[in-house]
């Protein structure tokens, strides 16, 4: 092999080596980029309606007046506003990923 060749080569495999660095990196950031998103967006694993029967249940004596979903850090929860039979007023909230009441 002359020198030239063998110059050469080793410029070509200096620049294969870079580039394969390159999108190697480049497919780690965009793998986590996209499981940031995945993560942020977590789909709630029980529905409004299940939250609002759970509460239902649990305080039979009450009327249901408002509901809303609340975005808190990664997750969901469900605040549902109610109304007892002596008239307190209760704002109830439910993990959307876990279905449990948070006190």
């Amino acid at each position: 092999m002359t020198r030239h060749a063998y110059l050469f080569s080793s410029h070509v495999q200096r620049m294969m080596v870079r580039l394969l660095a390159i999108i190697l990196f480049t497919s780690v950031i965009a793998n986590n980029l996209l499981a940031d998103d995945v993560n942020s967006d977590q789909t709630p694993k029980i529905s409004l309606d299940t939250a609002v029967n759970k509460v239902r249940a649990q305080y039979a004596d009450g009327k249901v007046l408002k509901t809303e979903e609340q975005q808190v850090g990664n997750g969901k929860i469900y605040v549902i506003k109610m109304i007892t039979a002596d008239s307190r007023l209760l704002h109830i909230r439910v993990d959307a990923q876990s279905g449990q009441i948070i006190e």
